[in-house]
């Protein structure tokens, strides 16, 4: 700088900005073409599996015309929920007051159908859990034992001498979704839907932070459900419960006010985010259309990590999935989220895992800031036009659900099941196929991973004494009471399972086929699990021999690709190195005691070696390469009976595999 000038000021410095061009659209199209090489601009097009297409760019005139100003939450914070097993009273105490510690906001109580253990509960235990909560809000997750369960926590609240308007939280009754998951309810479904009624009014007559009812979306994701189908299913059964609640004497505003939304999210980051901002536009629609005030129109919006996406195989890499939920979740404008600890598929959490999942709030909270930004996602092309194309989809298929009847038919006459089915059978032939991959499991597996053995516990039901507390169910009688009713009697000492039959009486239970419910790895797990359960009674896995011949730059890679996909099912390899010809192919899988071979950068010998294998006694004989083309025919002719390459059934492959080989599968 010349002696004597000034520096310039920053408001003087030149703009960045003006020294960079700017390119077209068309000039993008040119550099991405050229990068691709071989492939084509429209091979980065992707499709969801509700039929939506996500384009490689997004521009302003991707914009919906009408942007609503946010789509986010209304707030720049999270409540993190923790989610706690009730089975084990003492140790469900203990969780809470460390979780407290560690920065947990409210609780998520539990119960597993698969056991009954929880249902000793009563509300002098249960009043121990709140005083080890801090008086922070309390969730049930109690699905078809929601109105006893409730009535526990409220007879708790008062044996603690505190007032029941204190409550927050949500007793969270959802009958439909109980019915999807759980294939019944102990009451009939209209039964169920009057006491859901009645439990509206109680939380309204009694406390002013305290939601009665919740949409869970959580069984139909867990039966197939995308995100389309999710948020119009959602849409459905809240105005199916407000249509009922309304004939029940309760006004629109009333349920309205005392529901909240629970939704699962998963895999697919950008349209999971889209799907929750989605879901509050539709739901503040909705609710104008119910004639409800723009006041009464929220709901509070509870996400949770996915248990469909949770592994058992390398678990840790849950760690980053559920990173990614948390993520989502919070971007998409949810005020309550619950990260589920990395080995939750495996069986009871343990206490460093609840810490992890905790501490995923805190650093996105405290190190990331996320909770400094309101509804992050709004204005991005792409966030924008994902959360239109949504909720205009969700819409038209809400709508659809309404003029044939509305969601009860539709879940009655099994329309639901059907349309999921549907949905379900498409994932899992995209994980079938590797299309979607899971990472430790069906990509990257690793068969000599530790396993958390400690935490794998079988949880079968274990049905009570049937002389247990038979006197108190006599005196109760088969009076249909109502929760004011349930609540003065748990404050008798009454137990879950015995306020069960203080309700509708001993009607015959609601029962349905129960939505599929599966976690995305479990196939390519129960095939690791057999191969597990063989070294365990033999001392060695299952093994494919590995013929490699051909040019190092094609073997390498096609037998790499083979050995990836055979360790996917718990299948080990033996490999033939540098072969030369048929006969030493022939010789070393005569050597490696395999009954099945992969042939790897073989070319223009498959056909001679797979004859040579088939005649040493080869049961299968495979080949790893790309899609075959032209040469399918001859080499099937030839004795080959199946290919690895991208976009193959592999789950089909592996399974047939493992009959040859003799894996057991019980």
């Amino acid at each position: 700088m010349a002696e004597g000038r000034r520096p310039p000021t920053f408001d003087e410095l030149p703009s960045f900005a003006d020294s960079f061009p700017s390119p077209s659209l068309a000039d993008w199209e040119s550099a991405a073409s050229h990068s691709l090489g071989l492939r084509s601009l429209q091979s980065l097009t992707l499709e969801s599996h509700d039929g939506l297409t996500l384009k490689p760019l997004y521009t302003a005139a991707d914009t919906p015309a009408a942007v609503l100003p946010s789509a986010g939450r209304a707030h720049t914070t999270w409540e993190a929920c923790c989610p706690v097993d009730l089975r084990e009273p003492e140790v469900a105490i203990g969780s809470a007051m460390t979780a407290v510690r560690q920065g947990a906001g409210s609780f998520w109580l539990t119960v597993d159908r698969r056991s009954s253990s929880w249902s000793r509960l009563t509300a002098s235990t249960m009043a121990e859990c709140l005083e080890a909560t801090g008086g922070a809000p309390i969730y049930l997750d109690a699905r078809a034992v929601c109105p006893p369960l409730a009535a526990v926590l409220v007879a708790a609240v008062r044996r603690r001498g505190a007032s029941v308007a204190e409550l927050r939280g949500g007793f969270d009754f959802d009958p439909l979704g109980t019915l999807a998951g759980n294939g019944g309810l102990p009451w009939k479904l209209e039964s169920s839907l009057r006491l859901m009624s009645d439990l509206v009014r109680w939380t309204d007559d009694h406390t002013a932070a305290m939601r009665a009812v919740a949409v869970s979306t959580l069984p139909y994701v867990k039966g197939g459900a995308g995100a389309v189908q999710e948020i119009a299913i959602a849409l459905a059964t809240a105005v199916e419960y407000l249509r009922y609640a309304e004939r029940r004497g309760v006004p629109p505003g009333v349920l309205w006010r005392r529901l909240r939304l629970i939704m699962p999210v998963g895999r697919d980051l950008f349209t999971e985010i889209c799907k929750l901002r989605a879901i509050r536009m539709l739901w503040s629609r909705a609710a104008e259309a119910c004639g409800l005030v723009e006041s009464e129109r929220a709901v509070p919006l509870h996400a949770v990590s996915s248990p469909t996406c949770l592994t058992t195989r390398d678990p840790w890499t849950n760690l980053l999935r559920s990173t990614t939920h948390c993520y989502a979740a919070v971007i998409g404008g949810a005020d309550v989220v619950t990260v589920l600890p990395f080995d939750s598929a495996l069986g009871r959490a343990d206490e460093l895992a609840r810490r992890l999942a905790l501490n995923t709030h805190n650093i996105l909270r405290e190190e990331c800031h996320l909770d400094r930004v309101d509804d992050p996602a709004h204005g991005s092309y792409l966030f924008e036009r994902l959360t239109h194309d949504l909720a205009a989809a969700a819409w038209e298929r809400f709508q659809r659900l309404e003029s044939a009847g509305g969601m009860t038919v539709q879940l009655r006459s099994g329309a639901i099941a059907r349309e999921l089915g549907e949905t379900l059978a498409r994932r899992r032939q995209a994980i079938a196929t590797r299309r979607d991959l899971i990472t430790g499991v069906s990509s990257y597996p690793n068969l000599e991973e530790p396993r958390l053995e400690r935490l794998r516990e079988r949880r079968g039901a274990r049905p009570l004494p049937d002389d247990e507390a038979t006197a108190v169910r006599r005196a109760l009688g088969t009076i249909a009471a109502s929760f004011d009713e349930a609540v003065v009697t748990a404050g008798e000492g009454v137990s879950v399972r015995d306020l069960i039959e203080l309700f509708p009486g001993h009607e015959e239970p609601e029962e349905m086929a129960p939505l599929p419910s599966d976690r995305d790895s479990a196939p390519f797990e129960r095939l690791r699990e057999a191969s597990d359960r063989q070294l365990e009674r033999t001392g060695a896995r299952p093994h494919v021999f590995l013929a490699v011949a051909g040019p190092p730059s094609d073997s390498r890679k096609t037998a790499a690709q083979a050995a990836g996909v055979l360790a996917a099912g718990g299948l080990t390899t033996v490999r033939g190195e540098e072969i030369e010809g048929p006969a030493d192919a022939a010789a070393a899988f005569e050597a490696s005691g395999s009954r099945s071979a992969v042939i790897c950068g073989a070319g223009p010998l498959v056909p001679e070696i797979a004859r040579e294998l088939k005649a040493r006694g080869a049961l299968r004989v495979l080949v790893s390469s790309g899609p075959p083309g032209e040469s399918e025919r001859a080499w099937r002719s030839a004795g080959v009976d199946g290919f690895i390459h991208p976009g193959a059934d592999v789950l089909v492959l592996l399974a047939d595999l493992h009959e040859v080989e003799g894996v057991r599968r019980d």
